[in-house]
């Protein structure tokens, strides 16, 4: 017979079981006065179990580093593969693309005129006065327009893909599509670090995927996905500072304030969650200051007392700033001044302290985890009758367990004195309840950064019903999930601009309160 050679796991294998058999004959030879040879055999019965304990643990730690990579990778394809299809319908601007997707167009031409927020073709300006002055402007029926009034590090995004890919729909919808498979990754890797849990991660990322919201804003050339994103990595990173050594927030808190850079200079609403977290580290900083003046303090406090004072106005204070300047380098190098550049901000700042745009698409801010109303992007009309449009709601199956969820969260997080109760009541009310004070119009998609945070507090729900439950609570909680994943299907078609008859439509028009 052929001789095959064992692998190292069965040859260890193998070793252990002969040293476990070796070290059973030496008891018994001791017991006959054999000493000396089963000692010598039990020593050798014991370093054969040391060495199959040790390429146990590293087989472990290979399987974890590997589950760490490759998890996070299938998600990222998964998403990939859920939001790239059929991006290039409609094959024209749709909603306010025509400002941010237009926008991001003339930065990649290099157009200083897309900066000016008097020019005749600024967003404000009247269509008409925008065409006479720039008939390339006009974009089937409408006027394409320069969106100044945000800042432009979203557009700068949509305006990469325009430079890889070209100006045409899928040059000005691919980096939404990589910026939000990114974020399922992060959506993971958020619930992995606040709930410690593989389950509650996966089940995170999984029901983000599910959401008709985020799909949408996955797949279109607007910036509101970067913010969403962006700021789920600022909290990924403030997460880590509050987990931290005192003396050791050097690194979570700047990758903290280089993030929440970037949420402002590419909106302004980022500014609640700075805020928020600027507070929540002021917090902490006395907490830590008043414990310091004890004769007992530990040397970690006052070192983290010194951390504190030297990298929260670095972090929270030069870094976003930096960033946000850095961000209007194309405005600098385009020979606009440094007055000019606060004339801007101040421009800014004015109209959206006094805009009041009435919009019939506009709904008020309880009304978004309700899912009571959508935004509508168009539609487009076939021969045969049937009708394509796209319409931006969440999942009315999962924001329906939003609050419930968070609210649970939020009280068993607070019993458990778990720190994550900060990084959720920031991420979700923090992004959230803030649009109470605004007076202008406000839509459906200003809700979209809260989203993760809801989906994080659902996904911990379904896992604490499933653990250690056999009856109807599992059953429940996966029945639950299952219908989140076929509403997601069954309102797929009107969140991908998919074509459908009018009474297929119909069907899917739940709500009055949805426009149709």
């Amino acid at each position: 017979m052929p001789r095959f050679r064992l692998s190292p796991v069965r040859r260890f294998r193998s070793e252990v079981d002969a040293a476990q058999s070796a070290s059973s004959n030496g008891l018994d030879m001791a017991a006959t006065g054999q000493r000396g040879e089963s000692i010598r055999t039990i020593a050798m019965g014991e370093d054969a179990r040391e060495t199959w304990s040790r390429w146990l643990m590293a087989g472990r730690r290979w399987s974890l580093t590997r589950m760490h990579i490759l998890l996070p990778l299938l998600l990222f394809l998964v998403a990939l593969g859920l939001y790239l299809p059929r991006i290039s319908y409609p094959e024209k601007y749709v909603f306010d693309e025509i400002l941010f997707a237009y926008t991001a167009g003339e930065y990649a031409e290099g157009n200083a005129n897309a900066y000016l927020w008097n020019h005749p073709c600024s967003v404000f300006k009247s269509d008409q006065g925008c065409a006479e002055i720039n008939p390339d402007a006009e974009r089937g029926n409408r006027i394409g327009k320069y969106q100044w009034d945000h800042p432009p590090l979203g557009k700068f995004l949509i305006a990469g893909g325009i430079l890889v890919f070209g100006n045409d729909p899928f040059g000005w919808r691919i980096a939404s599509v990589l910026c939000g498979a990114i974020g399922i990754v992060i959506a993971y890797r958020l619930g992995l670090t606040l709930s410690r849990r593989w389950a509650v991660a996966v089940l995170t990322a999984g029901l983000l995927l599910l959401d008709g919201l985020y799909f949408v804003y996955s797949r279109i050339g607007l910036v509101d996905i970067y913010v969403s994103v962006i700021m789920m990595g600022a909290l990924l990173a403030f997460a880590g500072y509050l987990a931290a050594p005192p003396d050791r927030i050097r690194s979570p808190l700047f990758v903290t304030g280089v993030l929440l850079g970037m949420g402002i200079s590419t909106k302004w609403n980022t500014a609640y969650v700075a805020i928020c977290i600027g507070l929540a580290v002021l917090g902490r900083f006395f907490v830590l200051f008043r414990t310091s003046r004890r004769e007992n303090a530990a040397p970690e406090t006052r070192s983290g007392v010194r951390e504190h004072l030297i990298w929260i106005p670095i972090s929270l204070g030069l870094v976003p700033s930096a960033v946000y300047t850095l961000a209007f380098s194309q405005f600098f190098l385009e020979g606009f001044t440094f007055t000019q550049f606060v004339e801007l901000q101040k421009a800014t700042f004015n109209i959206h302290a006094t805009i009041r745009d009435g919009n019939a698409q506009a709904s008020q801010w309880w009304e978004w985890p309700l899912a009571l109303r959508n935004v509508w992007f168009g539609n487009r009309s076939f021969a045969d009758g049937r009708n394509a449009t796209t319409y931006a709601n969440g999942n009315p199956l999962l924001y329906w367990a939003f609050l419930p969820a968070v609210a649970w969260l939020c009280v068993h997080w607070w019993r458990a004195r778990n720190p994550a109760l900060i990084v959720l009541v920031i991420g979700f009310f923090g992004q959230w309840l803030p649009w109470i004070l605004i007076e202008r119009s406000t839509f459906t998609y200003h809700f979209l950064p809260a989203v993760p945070f809801g989906c994080l507090a659902v996904a911990v729900a379904v896992d604490r019903l499933c653990q250690g439950n056999t009856g109807w609570r599992r059953t429940l909680a996966i029945e639950y999930v299952v219908l989140v994943a076929l509403a997601f299907a069954f309102f797929y078609p009107i969140y991908s601009y998919f074509p459908l008859s009018e009474r297929a439509l119909a069907l899917r028009m739940w709500l009055p309160s949805w426009p149709h």
